[in-house]
């Protein structure tokens, strides 16, 4: 796998507050890693039929939306110095316009701000998000409220397969750039002792792998029914900057939407996560670690 370095960060902004937490993150992490910004603001095509409201859609009309969308950018990058930051308004849904720019321009990470959400709101409000995660070539940190100088604390759970896995070489640069400790969190729905073998042996590979890289890092095992609840109460015990998951990009469309992981953590935590895409062709730098346990 090629190594995960932070070069080019892509925030997509819709002046909302959580796009602004985001913007302020990748500056942190931009200027950590010596990166540069691109802001990319998406403006919706716009259709109401059976009324006698008419939206006008003509060139100029784009024209002046997409310049004072650019105008609103402009000025949310003043004062940020030391950094190369550029912006850019294009016509499209959110999600595929980010996606599609993120991939053609080979971006590093996207950072995105979500808005914390449940019940009936969660699928419209939480689905720009989510739909980007899942789509996503790169991985995608995803902002709430706070706001992190850097990550002292990275939650990395860990789950039978092969797949859990390949988020460890994501977190270990970013814990080499800032220092952090890593916490390995080794979880299991199935409470069989044979289930419970293969995520200890798990677990003992990741140490040994951080272990042989000097970096700090804590382990733990724990069992239950729900993943995402049981994570962000462990993130929140060690006072965790971000935690680090799988996208689950090999579920089917109503799994999606009726919350896997990946979705649930992105709509729920309050903490940063990190949703790193599977790449079934990867050859890890982790993988002559992987040795002696059969993947589930």
């Amino acid at each position: 796998m090629k190594k995960f370095s932070i070069k080019k960060i892509l925030v997509p902004i819709d002046f909302s507050e959580t796009a602004a937490n985001a913007l302020k993150q990748a500056v942190l992490i931009a200027k950590s890693n010596q990166a540069s910004i691109k802001l990319v603001h998406a403006v919706h095509s716009v259709y109401i039929t059976g009324s006698e409201l008419t939206v006008p859609t003509s060139e100029a009309f784009y024209n002046k939306i997409q310049k004072t969308a650019e105008q609103r950018l402009k000025e949310m990058t003043q004062g940020i110095a030391g950094i190369a930051i550029t912006y850019e308004v294009k016509m499209g849904s959110v999600d595929k316009i980010v996606n599609y720019t993120a991939s053609k321009e080979k971006f590093d990470l996207i950072i995105m701000g979500t808005h914390g959400t449940s019940g009936a709101k969660e699928f419209f409000i939480g689905s720009n998000a989510y739909k980007v995660v899942h789509n996503a070539t790169c991985p995608v940190m995803t902002i709430q409220k706070k706001i992190k100088a850097g990550f002292k604390n990275i939650v990395l759970p860990i789950r039978l397969g092969l797949h859990s896995r390949q988020k460890v070489d994501y977190v270990v640069e970013l814990a080499k750039t800032f220092g952090s400790t890593i916490h390995i969190v080794g979880f299991v729905s199935d409470k069989s002792k044979d289930s419970k073998d293969k995520i200890r042996a798990y677990v003992k590979q990741v140490e040994k792998y951080l272990g042989d890289l000097k970096l700090n890092q804590t382990s733990a095992v724990i069992a239950g029914n729900n993943f995402t609840k049981e994570i962000l109460s462990f993130g929140k015990e060690k006072n965790a900057d971000l935690i680090a998951v799988m996208n689950d990009n090999d579920f089917s469309l109503d799994q999606l939407m009726s919350g896997s992981y990946a979705k649930q953590f992105v709509n729920h935590s309050d903490i940063p996560v990190l949703s790193v895409p599977v790449k079934e062709s990867d050859i890890l730098t982790f993988s002559p670690y992987l040795s002696g346990v059969s993947p589930t």
